[in-house]
């Protein structure tokens, strides 16, 4: 298994797995051939009433990901599973095989690393946002607390190292540029888009409006049921019971944590700015320290990469999207 140490400016290394050119965390389930199972992954079948939760890590899929759940199964029940049971990269063929319909699926993957048959079944596809200073606060208490990354580097070092990539998924940035080209490349309405600080501040009108997408019944009191569900309270308390201890640091599972940037330093704010408005988009100073010198993300999946998509081809159009974002987020309550 191609198990590589990403180091940072600093020397401090994360210990990823590196799949043509993706990074992706180190899975060491007994039994389980992850890069086997991630390489074979574009001939996967989907079903037509399959749902697929999308999103950058740290942007709330757990929380979409029980909402789903909840909204398809139209009563607020807890789910007695985490949501990695039902990750397209961290299961199997025949796992998803087994699975029952309807099935409420998630994943961080870009869009053209997804199983084809995904988009050609018309399955509902939702893709989450969340503002990128608190992904960078959330994923670096994920990897440092997380032992199989085996990373200990400080925030100072590991900002460099999120900018720029250098993390399972890889860059916040071409993430969501590349779901942004993705949504406009379907036909309207074949990929719900929604923001993790939409959902923090008017839960219940996103319960409803992601009901809406679904094609599924909701009434205030399933709305009011669900969003008292799925508050960051109750889900921790039911949901860190059934993370495995021993693969936390102190033993202390750290899925569910309120994010406080402050601690991560607020002045860091500034950097992420000055990566939108110059080298992200190829119009800084090319020796500048995040410059990068692609200008696409290559597709996994032999079948699509026909379909890589070239920032710089709409490269106002693509600051504009992020600038709307930027502004919107910066206005909203902080998220927890």
């Amino acid at each position: 298994m191609p198990v590589v140490r990403i180091s940072d400016d600093a020397g401090d290394t994360m210990t990823l797995l590196d799949i043509n050119e993706r990074f992706f965390p180190v899975l060491r389930t007994p039994g389980y051939d992850q890069e086997t199972e991630i390489r074979g992954m574009e001939s996967w079948e989907a079903r037509c009433n399959d749902v697929l939760v999308c999103a950058y890590p740290k942007s709330g899929t757990h929380w979409v990901w029980e909402i789903v759940n909840m909204l398809i199964n139209q009563k607020a029940t807890r789910i007695p599973s985490m949501k990695e049971s039902a990750m397209l990269e961290g299961s199997s063929r025949n796992i998803m095989q087994s699975m029952s319909s309807p099935r409420i699926l998630n994943t961080h993957l870009l869009f053209c690393d997804i199983p084809r048959d995904f988009v050609e079944k018309k399955c509902k596809i939702i893709y989450i946002l969340r503002n990128p200073k608190d992904v960078a606060v959330s994923f670096y208490n994920h990897h440092v607390r997380l032992l199989d990354y085996e990373y200990s580097g400080t925030w100072r070092s590991y900002l460099p190292r999120f900018l720029s990539g250098r993390v399972d998924y890889g860059s916040w940035f071409d993430n969501v540029l590349h779901w942004h080209e993705a949504t406009k490349s379907l036909p309207n309405g074949s990929i719900h888009v929604m923001t993790h600080e939409n959902l923090h501040t008017s839960t219940e009108e996103e319960i409803r409006r992601l009901a809406e997408f679904l094609g599924v019944g909701c009434n205030n009191k399933l709305s009011r049921e669900i969003c008292e569900m799925c508050s960051f309270s109750v889900m921790k308390q039911d949901k860190d019971p059934l993370e495995d201890a021993s693969e936390w640091k102190h033993g202390e599972p750290g899925i569910y944590r309120k994010v406080n940037r402050d601690r991560a330093n607020i002045k860091s704010e500034g950097t992420f700015f000055r990566v939108y408005k110059k080298d992200r988009w190829g119009i800084g100073e090319t020796g500048s320290r995040w410059h990068r010198t692609r200008c696409s993300q290559p597709c996994m999946n032999r079948k699509w990469r026909t379909r890589t998509l070239h920032w710089s081809t709409d490269t106002t159009k693509s600051r504009a999207y992020l600038g709307h974002f930027f502004n919107i987020t910066s206005r909203q309550k902080r998220p927890q």
